[in-house]
């Protein structure tokens, strides 16, 4: 009874190892490193780095890490990507300024265009295996963001294969990717979907909040600086008429807001 079983179970290990990686379809699977300079040039050593499974960030008006500004910075953010064989659309919208290559070949480059905030989509044509993506980003001032996507549109897709809906203008709720205030560096907790609990430190004074009323709170949906217990209305969903609007409280982590 034991044999055939264990037949079984060679043949489906042989056959997942006969099985090519999946691609990078809408980015599923590939990791990406981002480096952050504090320059427009991305010279030097990066001030902060971090991975991420998605390009897709709004900073708003913040600094996008620590110990980096508020304007007049740059990001490279790079990744080894699995592809099938086939024409991909490359779909990617930024603000300020954006240059994608793929192998050194430059697919979309926006550098001293003048053009933030369009969305560009091109077709490329990709060899199957592993190729090198790199996204170099730059901030100038007010509003930052970026999403760059992908998806096949010619070839044969691999089984299980969605496509992706293009990216559209960011969400009416901003969201920092990273946060600090006088009780502590949140950035772990945005990045690890965390309760912001787990990175609450006192600052010591008798006035401030306890860990225990920190944990009573509802976790924090909207990542920003703000002022303790204050409230604020946010549009959660720009597509309705008018758009939606909910009430949200700062936390007194003064690290963001949670449904009020």
């Amino acid at each position: 009874m034991k044999r055939p079983f264990a037949i079984l179970t060679a043949l489906a290990l042989l056959v997942a190892l006969l099985l090519p990686a999946m691609p990078a379809q809408a980015q599923g699977g590939n990791q990406w490193r981002i480096n952050y300079y504090p320059n427009t040039n991305w010279m030097g050593a990066p001030a902060y780095t971090q991975y991420a499974n998605l390009i897709n960030f709004n900073w708003g008006a913040a600094p996008p890490g620590p110990n980096m500004p508020a304007a007049n910075w740059t990001a490279r953010m790079s990744s080894s990507a699995f592809f099938y064989a086939g024409v991909y659309r490359f779909t990617v919208l930024a603000d300020d300024e954006i240059f994608l290559t793929i192998d050194g070949q430059t697919v979309v480059d926006t550098r001293g265009q003048g053009q933030s905030g369009k969305t560009f989509v091109v077709d490329y044509p990709m060899s199957q295996g592993n190729h090198i993506v790199q996204v170099d980003f730059r901030q100038y001032g007010g509003s930052a963001y970026i999403v760059v996507d992908w998806q096949i549109v010619k070839g044969t897709p691999p089984p299980g294969y969605i496509p992706a809906p293009p990216p559209t203008q960011p969400p009416g709720v901003p969201s920092a990717p990273s946060v600090q205030t006088k009780y502590g560096d949140y950035t772990p907790c945005i990045q690890q979907n965390k309760h912001q609990s787990e990175c609450f430190q006192s600052d010591g004074a008798w006035d401030s909040p306890n860990l225990g009323s920190i944990q009573m709170e509802p976790q924090i949906q909207i990542w920003q600086n703000c002022e303790a217990n204050t409230t604020k209305m946010f549009v959660t969903d720009p597509n309705t008429n008018p758009p939606t609007e909910k009430e949200f409280k700062c936390s007194k982590t003064e690290a963001g807001y949670f449904p009020n």
